[in-house]
């Protein structure tokens, strides 16, 4: 039984799939981030914009 729990702990210390999944997790919190952050910044500008698109001015 001991042989298998240890089998176990190098399966899963060499086991990179996880890692992986958190370094996506991470970068699309970033974008998210910044998605805000810009929208935030330009939320009246992009309003204007786009009641001169509808209104045709």
């Amino acid at each position: 039984m001991p042989r298998s729990i240890l089998s176990l702990i190098r399966r899963l210390r060499d086991d990179e799939g996880g890692l992986t999944a958190v370094e996506y997790a991470v970068l699309g919190a970033i974008v998210v981030a910044a998605i805000v952050a810009v929208g935030a910044s330009f939320q009246s500008g992009l309003g204007t914009a786009f009641g001169k698109i509808f209104t045709g001015a």
